[in-house]
């Protein structure tokens, strides 16, 4: 039962990272860039994780000894991630960054077996290369392809891995995924206003309309998606999370299809049939060996 929890908090996780594109790109409408754009993710909504923490968990006091692991979650999550593949739009399409961002879930299982030495079944071993193909096939060949944002959208794919590996490491699992988000938040609003700050990167929106939008999109990200991925990857380990958030990209391409009239070809349809099924393939690879 916890599995398949599990892999609800992240399919759901993945369906709201998903569609969040269209939100952003309403609000990128008011002018705010991208670097303004995560800050706003993860300032706005700290009021409201405080609240839910407090209420969940009586405190928003760390477990003596957590600051040091909540701290290097949120400059791998936070930071780092989302500057690196922010950074690789200015040389490379959203779509090919996207790609190359995806290599998480195989640098994932890497580093779990390097570094963690955790066992890598024959299973999800199968899984990560049909899943890692799908992905490859969601390239344009027709989009030019920088080798500085080709680097920073592979090297935020690892700074991804590594956050899902301490995250499915973290020693304090039990505490409230609300306290955990707010203060990775914290931190990552933190650095990210020094950075705007001393870049003078800082641009906010400019109407009413837009800073409803960006808190509604905020929320959405750091109080559901976030706070779900965190719980799911406790309950199902940082490799099977790493596969099933492949689910994002296909939530993209729906909302873009639906929303924005986009055409998906035959090449992205293979490989949104290839990620599918290496999430079913994952799940029946675990009941059987839970028989």
């Amino acid at each position: 039962r916890l599995t398949i929890k599990g892999y609800f908090c992240i399919i759901a996780s993945a369906v709201i990272f998903g569609c969040m594109p269209l939100g952003v790109k309403l609000i990128y409408a008011e002018g705010v860039n991208s670097l303004s754009m995560v800050l706003l993710r993860n300032f706005l909504p700290l009021p409201f994780l405080a609240l839910l923490a407090v209420r969940g968990g009586g405190s928003l006091k760390l477990p003596k000894g957590a600051l040091k692991e909540t701290a290097l979650i949120a400059l791998f999550s936070g930071c780092l991630t989302a500057s690196l593949l922010f950074s690789s739009y200015n040389y490379i399409s959203s779509g090919t960054a996207t790609v190359f961002h995806f290599i998480y879930p195989a640098a994932t299982v890497l580093g779990s077996a390097l570094f963690l030495r955790e066992k890598i079944g024959r299973g999800p071993m199968i899984c990560i290369l049909i899943c890692t193909a799908g992905i490859a096939l969601f390239y344009d060949p027709a989009d030019p392809i920088d080798p500085r944002g080709s680097a920073l959208a592979l090297l935020s794919g690892i700074t991804y891995a590594t956050y899902i590996l301490l995250l499915s490491r973290y020693h304090y699992k039990d505490m409230s995924g609300f306290k955990l988000s707010f203060y990775v938040c914290l931190f990552t609003s933190i650095f990210l206003f020094m950075v705007g700050f001393c870049t003078n990167q800082l641009i906010f929106p400019c109407s009413v309309r837009g800073w409803t939008l960006a808190f509604f999109v905020a929320c959405a990200i750091s109080v559901g998606a976030v706070v779900l991925f965190q719980h799911g990857t406790f309950l199902i380990g940082g490799q099977r999370a790493a596969i099933l958030s492949t689910f994002e990209p296909i939530t993209s391409l729906v909302v873009g299809a639906i929303v924005f009239h986009e055409v998906i070809g035959a090449r992205t349809l293979i490989g949104s049939f290839l990620v599918v099924l290496a999430a079913i393939m994952i799940a029946v690879f675990d009941m059987r060996d839970a028989k």
